[in-house]
């Protein structure tokens, strides 16, 4: 539901897309009553008959639907819930890939499927028009043409798809996403735009093979650095991370890479694992509480389940030739990490089999890693300490390092 004030007056507008059996598209609008009517009652990916509405020519600045004309729902006009009809899609995409975008003109909407890379803390802006305070986090997504960009996400998205929604690894399928300009070539979202988290598409199921694959090495970004987006993640080294404080806050996040050897993992018990029980949800990933044996309550999605997810957060040193750092990794890191789910390391707790237990956490102790790390700061008793996260986590590839750093040679030799 939007509203709007002008010299006219003030006002509600409810739009919808429509997809039928044919797969044929169609945006049906409702003003002032009918909207406060008919808002309640619509649901994504339900089937509904509707009459008694109007048509007229779609208005091509507000409407990109395929179709020439658009619905008008006033009041009077009839709609009846049908349940479900699995003959009708519950979205039509047209994927462009990512690195097609960098020629598509400014304003221009696109639909793509990418993989998280990275996300960033909400954030809150002042419109300078509006005066009205709006909700924003930008996502960085990626996909098989080895190209990068920054999705902004404005208020209920951005507030609904945080870092549990959408952990890095994530496939994201996006409908009706506007082209910019902002730092480069960016993306954003708008009243009409509609998502997908791991959607069952062969595009989805590609793309997670590819990045499982490359973990998005070599992914050039189409977002520069600044102004909300971010570059390529520079390589760093630990001794520069202490200097990142002055550009950091507890909204602010600063991303590199880290060529560093895994330490050890912390130890951990039986009773106290390296994991939480999640909601199953691939769209939620919250923990949840067991209410009833085999039942599992989820409080943001307001479901109880017949079973849970188990979900790592695993801490561990990691060291290189400047210095030493606790880091935490999530699910898909820490499951590149160890090479075994938390669901598979489980059946050892279950078992009584500590001694694999331990074996598992102690497997990749030495062992060098390239490491995407997001570093912010977070208050613990009242001190202000770096917190870094693992975005992504690659064994260090010899033959692909050597060729980095002669690429880096390269370059003082042009000078």
């Amino acid at each position: 539901m939007r509203t709007w004030s002008n010299h006219k007056g003030e006002g509600k507008l409810f739009s919808i897309e429509l997809l039928d059996e044919q797969g044929g598209q169609i945006r049906a609008t409702m003003f002032q009553e009918a909207a406060e009517k008919f808002f309640p009652i619509f649901q994504e990916g339900k089937v509904y008959t509707i009459s008694r509405g109007s048509l007229k020519p779609r208005n091509v600045k507000f409407n990109k639907t395929p179709h020439d004309y658009e619905l008008n729902l006033g009041r009077d006009a009839e709609v009846e819930f049908c349940g479900e009809d699995k003959k009708i899609k519950h979205q039509l995409f047209d994927f462009k890939p990512i690195n097609a975008i960098q020629d598509m003109p400014v304003e221009t909407y696109v639909d793509i499927i990418g993989v998280v890379q990275s996300i960033e803390p909400i954030s809150e802006i002042i419109s300078s028009r509006t005066k009205k305070e709006h909700k924003k986090r930008v996502i960085r997504l990626c996909d098989t043409s080895n190209a990068g960009i920054d999705l902004t996400l404005w208020n209920d998205k951005a507030v609904e798809f945080d870092e549990n929604a959408l952990p890095t690894g994530a496939i994201l399928a996006a409908k009706g996403l506007r082209v910019g300009d902002f730092s480069g070539r960016s993306l954003s979202s708008g009243f009409t735009s509609a998502f997908q988290i791991n959607p069952d598409l062969p595009e989805a199921t590609k793309l997670h093979q590819w990045y499982q694959a490359t973990q998005g090495q070599g992914v050039t970004s189409l977002s520069a650095s600044g102004g909300g987006g971010r570059g390529p993640s520079r390589r760093i080294t630990i001794g520069d991370i202490q200097e990142l404080r002055q550009n950091l806050d507890e909204t602010k996040a600063e991303y590199f890479d880290l060529k560093a050897t895994l330490i050890f993992c912390r130890k951990y018990e039986f009773d106290r694992p390296p994991w939480y029980e999640a909601c199953p949800s691939d769209s939620c990933n919250k923990k949840v509480m067991q209410v009833d044996e085999g039942q599992y309550r989820c409080e943001k999605c307001d479901k109880i389940y017949p079973g849970r997810s188990l979900r790592y957060i695993l801490s561990m040193m990691v060291a290189d030739e400047d210095g030493h750092q606790w880091v935490t990794a999530f699910n898909t890191e820490a499951e590149a990490i160890l090479g075994k789910t938390a669901e598979q390391l489980n059946e050892y707790v279950m078992n009584g089999d500590e001694e694999s237990f331990n074996k598992t956490l102690q497997e990749p102790n030495l062992k060098e890693f390239i490491f995407g790390c997001r570093a912010k700061i977070d208050m613990n008793n009242e001190e202000q300490q770096i917190r870094v996260n693992l975005t992504k986590a690659t064994p260090m590839d010899p033959l692909q390092e050597a060729k980095t750093l002669l690429e880096k040679i390269a370059k003082y030799d042009d000078l």
